[in-house]
C-alpha cells in the first residue's frame, strides 16, 4: 500500500545535518528514509572561518541525494534553541475573540525585542483549576530568520514550516513515550552543541528553559587543558567522546571538564528549583538525557548524583522503527534524530504543538503558488467557452438570424468571460506587488544585530564579577549571611546607547552608558580587578563574530555615589580612565577574582535592595533598567514558565486598551494577583555604591544609507 502522506524533518545542527522521512500508512507511521551528514568540521570549532560555506557543502550533499523527493514533499526544519526564545505566562480564561488580543498584548510584554522585528507564534495550554490559561509565546528575530532562509534557498531547500528545536523534541517525546494520559511528570535534558534545553512535561502542559552551556564548552575546556600537547579543537572533540580512554587521559579529561560540569549542573538545578517554586506539588525526580555529550563517561552519573534524580538516556525509539538493510544504522543514530522526528511528526499533522515561525510573506507566497493551477484551469475553461460561444454566435447569425434572444444570451456570456479574465489579471498583479513589498520589507532587516550584541556583551562583562552562588539564589537569609562589603554581585540599573558617525571614516560609533549598583567595600578596585568587568571588556574588545570593536582605551570607571540608610552622597573619587587606575593598583594588587559564568543580574530597579539573578541567561531573564518597561517576572526576579508569569498580571488595567468594537472583562489584577514585596537585603549601616560605566564601540563597516528613488517629474 502506498503511503497516504509523507513529510521530511530536517535539523541543521552544529555537528551534522540530521533528516528523517516519515510516511503515514493508514494509522501507522513508518521511517522510509533518513540521513546523518556530518560537517567537514564542527561549526563551533574556532578554526572554522566560513560557517555558511561549510553548511552549504553539507546541504548540497543532502540535496544531491534527495533532490527528487524534497522538490515535491513537505519540509519542516528547526531553529536552534539559542536562535529563538520561548516565554510562558498565564492569563484569565476569556472568549476566543478577546483571547487573541490578550495574547498579542502578552507577546509585546514578553518578547525582549520590538514586535515589528520578530516573527512569533503562540500556543494555548489547558486551563488550571483556578480557570487561568497558560500560554507559550515563541519568537525569532526576522534578521536571523532571513539569513537562514536565504542560505537554505541557495542550496535548493524551501522549508514549509520553521519551528524551535526544543518544541520539536517535546513533540517527539510526547508521541514516542505516549504521554497523553500519563500523570507522572517527567523532564528532558537536551544537551546541544552551544546550548541546552530543560523540557518539563506535567499535567498536560509543558515548560522549556534554554541556557547557554553545551558540548562545545566541554570541548574547549579539554583543548585548553591539553594545549601544551598541541591538542586542537577537533582532537579535543575526539578525546571528549572517547568511551575507553587511558587512566591518565581520563583523569586529565575529568579535571579539565570539572568547571563546565559544575556550571551545567547548577543551571539544571536552578531551572528545576524555579519550576518547583511556580508549580507546587510537582516533583521532578526523573529525567531523560538527550545528546551526544551525555555519552561522556561519568557525566550522567554526576548530574544524577548532584541533583538527586534519576537520569536515563534515550537509546532508541519505542514507536518508530526502520525495516530493511539500514535498520542497524538507523538504530545507531536514532537518539540523535529526536529533533528530526518531532519535525516530521508536525509535517504529518501529529504534533502536540503546531508552531510555525516562517515569515508571513513566505506563507502567503506558498498559498498563491498552490492556487496557480486553479487560475490556469479557469483561463483554459474561459478560452474553451469563448470559442464555443463565438462559433455558436456565427452559426446563429447564419441559420437563425431572427433568434435575437439567443444572440443576447451569447453576448452576455462573452461579457462574463471578459470579467473573469480581468479578475484573473488583477489577482496576478496583486500577487506580484505582494512579492515586491515582501522583498522590500526583508531588505530593511540588515545590520540589526548590533544592539543584541551590546546587551549580551554587557551581561557577560557584569557576569565576570563572579558572584557567590548564594547571591544568585532565592534565599534572602543566605544572602544576608554575606556581609554587604564582601558581595560580588553587580546589578544593572539602566542601559542606553547614543549613536554617532565618524565624519572621516564613515564608521558608526555608539557611546554606551551602563548604570550599575554594587555593595563591595572597594567598588573602584573591584570593578577594575583582574578578570573583572573592565578586564572582560578589554579582553573581548575585538572578536571576529562581533559587528563592532570596543575602545579599550576609553573605558571609564564610574564616579560612585554612596547610598547609606536611604541617603545618597558622592563619596568616592571622580571618574578616571582605566589606564591610570590600573597603574595605581599595580603597587598593591588585589586578589584576582576567578572567572565564572555565575551571571550578574541585569535587572529592573527595586526599592527593596539587590534583586537575585533570574537564572535565565540572555534569553531567560535579561531586561533593561528602564522603569517604564513591562516584564512578566516573578517575585524572585525570574521570568518564563507555564505558571511562572502570574506576577505579570499586576499591571494596571488602564494599559489594556480595547478596540472600539470589543469590550474587555473588568478585572482588578491588584486584588486577583497582588505582587509580593521584595525582601530588603541591605542592613542598616551597610553601604551601596551606584555609578555609571561608559565605553564606546565602533562598527566594523559603514552602514549604507539607501535613498528613495526620486519620482519622475
Amino acid at each position: 500500500m502506498e503511503p497516504s502522506k509523507v513529510a521530511w524533518g530536517i535539523e541543521v545542527g552544529e555537528f551534522a545535518l540530521k533528516a528523517i522521512r516519515l510516511a503515514m500508512v493508514g494509522s501507522e507511521i513508518h521511517v522510509t528514509d533518513f540521513a546523518v551528514i556530518p560537517h567537514q568540521k564542527v561549526l563551533s570549532d574556532p578554526s572554522v572561518s566560513d560557517r555558511e560555506g561549510m553548511i552549504r557543502v553539507t546541504l548540497g550533499a543532502f540535496v544531491q541525494a534527495h533532490a527528487e523527493q524534497i522538490a515535491s514533499e513537505p519540509i519542516i526544519m528547526s531553529l536552534p534553541g539559542n536562535v529563538g526564545f520561548a516565554r510562558f505566562a498565564t492569563i484569565p480564561a476569556v472568549d476566543a475573540k478577546t483571547l487573541r488580543s490578550m495574547i498579542e498584548y502578552e507577546a509585546k510584554q514578553q518578547i525582549p525585542f520590538p514586535i515589528e522585528e520578530v516573527e512569533w507564534d503562540s500556543h494555548v495550554l489547558p486551563a488550571d483549576d483556578s480557570g487561568q490559561l497558560a500560554i507559550g509565546i515563541f519568537a525569532v528575530t526576522k534578521e536571523r530568520l532571513h539569513e537562514l532562509l536565504k542560505l537554505y534557498a541557495e542550496c535548493g531547500i524551501e522549508p514549509d514550516v520553521l519551528t524551535l528545536s526544543s518544541v520539536a523534541v517535546y513533540n517527539a517525546l510526547h508521541f514516542d513515550l505516549e504521554l497523553e494520559n500519563k500523570p507522572e511528570p517527567i523532564s528532558c535534558i537536551d544537551i546541544g552543541t552551544n546550548s541546552s534545553d530543560l523540557i518539563v512535561i506535567a499535567n498536560g502542559k509543558f515548560w522549556i528553559r534554554t541556557f547557554p552551556i553545551g558540548g562545545s564548552q566541554f570541548t574547549s575546556a579539554i583543548a585548553d587543558a591539553f594545549a601544551s600537547q598541541n591538542v586542537n579543537y577537533s582532537r579535543a572533540e575526539k578525546i571528549k567522546l572517547d568511551r575507553a580512554p587511558t587512566e591518565k587521559i581520563l583523569r586529565a579529561r575529568t579535571m579539565a571538564m570539572r568547571r563546565v560540569t559544575g556550571q551545567l549542573v547548577d543551571e539544571i538545578g536552578r531551572s528545576r528549583e524555579f519550576y518547583h517554586s511556580a508549580n507546587e506539588g510537582v516533583d521532578l525526580n526523573r529525567a531523560f538525557g538527550v545528546g551526544s555529550t551525555l555519552k561522556i563517561s561519568g557525566l550522567r552519573t554526576k548530574i544524577a548524583g548532584d541533583l538527586q534524580m534519576t537520569v536515563d538516556r534515550l537509546e532508541e525509539f519505542k514507536r518508530i522503527h526502520l525495516n530493511g538493510p539500514d535498520a542497524a544504522d538507523f538504530a545507531a543514530h536514532s537518539i540523535n534524530l529526536l529533533t528530526a522526528l518531532g519535525l516530521g511528526l508536525q509535517g504529518l499533522g501529529l504534533a502536540k504543538v503546531e508552531l510555525n515561525l516562517s515569515p508571513m510573506a513566505q506563507i502567503r507566497q506558498k498559498i498563491w503558488k498552490s492556487k496557480t493551477p486553479w487560475f490556469v484551469a479557469a483561463a483554459a475553461l474561459f478560452v474553451a467557452t469563448s470559442v464555443a460561444f463565438f462559433l455558436r454566435y456565427a452559426l446563429d447569425q447564419i441559420e437563425l438570424s431572427k433568434m435575437s434572444t439567443t444572440v443576447a444570451r451569447a453576448e452576455n456570456t462573452i461579457k462574463q468571460g471578459k470579467s473573469l479574465v480581468e479578475q484573473l489579471n488583477q489577482s496576478q498583479q496583486s500577487s506580484g506587488q505582494m512579492n515586491v513589498e515582501s522583498n522590500n520589507l526583508m531588505n530593511i532587516l540588515k545590520d540589526r544585530n548590533v544592539w543584541s550584541f551590546l546587551v549580551s556583551d554587557t551581561y557577560q562583562a557584569l557576569a565576570s564579577s563572579n558572584p557567590d552562588k548564594s547571591e544568585l539564589g532565592s534565599s534572602p537569609e543566605k544572602i544576608l549571611q554575606i556581609p554587604a562589603g564582601d558581595r560580588r554581585l553587580v546589578q544593572l540599573e539602566e542601559f542606553s546607547g547614543s549613536p554617532s558617525i565618524d565624519a572621516a571614516t564613515g564608521l558608526h560609533k555608539i557611546s554606551v552608558s551602563v548604570r550599575v549598583i554594587l555593595t563591595n567595600k572597594d567598588p573602584t578596585r573591584f570593578i577594575n580587578d583582574a578578570n573583572g568587568v573592565l578586564d572582560w571588556l578589554r579582553t573581548h574588545s575585538d572578536r571576529p563574530e562581533a559587528p563592532y570593536t570596543i575602545d579599550a582605551k576609553n573605558l571609564n570607571i564610574p564616579k560612585w555615589v554612596t547610598v547609606l540608610d536611604g541617603k545618597r552622597s558622592e563619596s568616592l573619587a571622580s571618574s578616571e580612565s582605566t589606564t591610570s587606575v590600573s597603574e595605581n593598583m599595580s603597587e598593591s594588587p588585589a586578589e584576582s577574582a576567578p572567572k565564572g559564568s555565575g551571571g550578574s543580574a541585569l535587572r529592573k530597579k527595586d526599592t527593596g535592595g539587590p534583586i537575585q539573578d533570574s537564572g535565565g541567561g540572555f534569553r531567560g531573564g535579561l531586561v533593561s533598567g528602564d522603569d517604564t518597561s513591562s516584564s512578566s517576572q516573578n517575585a524572585d526576579g525570574t521570568d518564563g514558565g507555564v505558571e511562572g508569569g502570574k506576577a505579570s498580571n499586576a499591571r494596571s488595567k488602564s494599559k489594556i486598551k480595547a478596540r472600539p468594537d470589543e469590550k474587555l472583562i473588568a478585572i482588578d489584577l491588584n486584588k486577583e494577583a497582588p505582587l509580593p514585596s521584595a525582601p530588603n537585603l541591605i542592613l542598616p549601616g551597610e553601604k551601596q555604591f551606584e555609578g555609571i560605566l561608559t565605553f564606546t564601540v565602533t562598527l566594523k563597516s559603514p552602514i549604507p544609507v539607501v535613498e528613495p528613488a526620486s519620482e519622475s517629474q
